[in-house]
């Protein structure tokens, strides 16, 4: 496969809060001014963009509290939906935000309505947003901020995992997140012919299944040049470097009997980070500046793939690869 198909996970790439054992990254200055909730902070910029926080204050003891900032137009969410989210998140402390998402992290997939317990650190921020989506009523689109007092909300031994994102374990903090985009079920646009070269996309009940190469000539290994052609252009946002981006795809070598990775055989579409290197070079210069709802067309020669070595059994050294991609969400 592409290599690292999953939701971002460098949180340890972010500025560490320098602490030691359970000490506090920052305490409220003696004399510092504090004001409770909302009050201390102030949230502004367009939606889909790095939002501007400005601290007020230093944020006073108490309960989390959570409100939208913006309410969206896009389609309504429910109980269920994955949705593409962008967050930001800043300090009382350094009054900078430590951490977001909007750049080279890639964005993440939240689910409406989900209780699963948090396996990332994001997960424990991501847990406060999705208090403020209401399934049915919220719709893409909206920003939602929650205000937290570290100490009180988290144990110390959780809030110390809040480090790699520049969060101190005394810190009042501001969570900002946009609710971006919904994936698609498949590819939306214009049809367009296939180009020559393509192999016969194989299907069963109207889904990909594999890529029938057989009757193309063989290709050059020695190529460097990245062939691709758009079988159905999307309406949708320009995938841009550093986005996270959702989509079922099917991978297979030139003239072999079957996929060595087939994401539409899964449950749920796959994500990863496009344009910073987490995928093989092919796919960062193919899919970069596609739109959503397309289906794309790759044919990656092996410099552009997994070159001399190949990968694993499936995929022998000097490989030219085919993917057929459907862009279903990026942001």
């Amino acid at each position: 496969m592409p290599s690292r198909l999953t939701r971002p996970a460098a949180l340890a790439t972010v500025t560490l809060c320098a602490l030691a054992a359970l000490t506090a990254c920052g305490d409220d200055e003696p004399g510092a001014k504090t004001a409770a909730g909302f009050d201390a902070v102030e949230i502004s910029g367009a939606v889909g963009d790095v939002p501007e926080i400005d601290w007020k204050a230093m944020l006073k003891a108490g309960k989390a509290e959570v409100e939208v900032v913006e309410e969206g137009d896009g389609p309504v969410l429910e109980e269920g939906d994955r949705v593409v989210t962008n967050i930001a998140v800043s300090n009382d402390v350094s009054q900078e935000i430590s951490f977001d998402t909007y750049g080279d992290e890639g964005a993440l997939l939240l689910e409406v309505g989900s209780d699963a317990e948090p396996t990332q650190v994001v997960d424990l921020l991501t847990e406060l947003i999705a208090q403020g989506i209401e399934p049915g009523e919220t719709k893409v689109g909206t920003r939602i901020a929650a205000v937290v007092d570290v100490k009180e909300e988290w144990e110390p031994n959780v809030a110390l995992a809040l480090t790699p994102l520049g969060v101190g374990n005394e810190d009042g903090i501001v969570v900002v997140a946009d609710l971006e985009a919904v994936p698609l079920d498949g590819p939306e646009g214009k049809s367009k012919a296939a180009p020559r070269w393509a192999p016969e996309i194989v299907e069963k009940k109207g889904e990909p299944t594999a890529l029938d190469s057989s009757g193309q000539p063989e290709p050059d290994a020695k190529s460097k040049e990245l062939t691709q052609a758009v079988l159905v252009e999307g309406t949708g946002p320009v995938v841009e470097k550093g986005d996270l981006l959702v989509a079922d795809y099917i991978g297979q070598v030139y003239a072999a009997d079957k996929p060595f990775d087939n994401g539409f055989s899964r449950d749920e579409p796959s994500t990863f980070t496009i344009g910073v290197g987490g995928v093989v070079k092919g796919w960062d210069e193919g899919l970069v500046g596609k739109t959503v709802g397309s289906r794309v067309l790759l044919r990656i020669p092996p410099t552009l793939g997994y070159g001399k070595k190949g990968q694993g059994e499936d995929i022998p050294p000097n490989a030219t690869l085919y993917f057929i991609v459907d862009i279903l969400a990026a942001a």
